[in-house]
């Protein structure tokens, strides 16, 4: 963590440091879903799509699951991460202005 600077007056240092706190949560956010995607659904550096009970799955059925397992999951987060920066980016306009 940093700190504020010594001359007495703020310049939106406080601001600035949540803004930095909140990017990293967003950030954050993303990369744990990768981890958690990584550990729940790969086998060493491959994607492991859920196994199903028929055998080799069908690519209908390959991208049902990588939509449920992958990428509607990580969409969601992203769509999260986006929303946190969009609000950041306009709350740091206002104060420009």
């Amino acid at each position: 963590m940093t700190t504020p600077p010594t001359s007495g007056r703020n310049d939106g240092w406080e601001m600035d440091q949540l803004h930095r706190d909140e990017i990293t949560v967003a950030m954050n956010w993303v990369i744990r879903t990768c981890q958690q995607i990584v550990r729940d659904r790969s086998h060493k550096t491959f994607w492991a799509p859920a196994v199903t009970s028929e055998g080799t799955p069908s690519p209908e059925q390959l991208m049902q699951t990588a939509h449920e397992d992958v990428l509607d999951k990580l969409q969601r987060i992203i769509d999260g991460a986006q929303f946190v920066m969009h609000h950041i980016e306009h709350e740091r306009a206002k104060r420009k202005q």
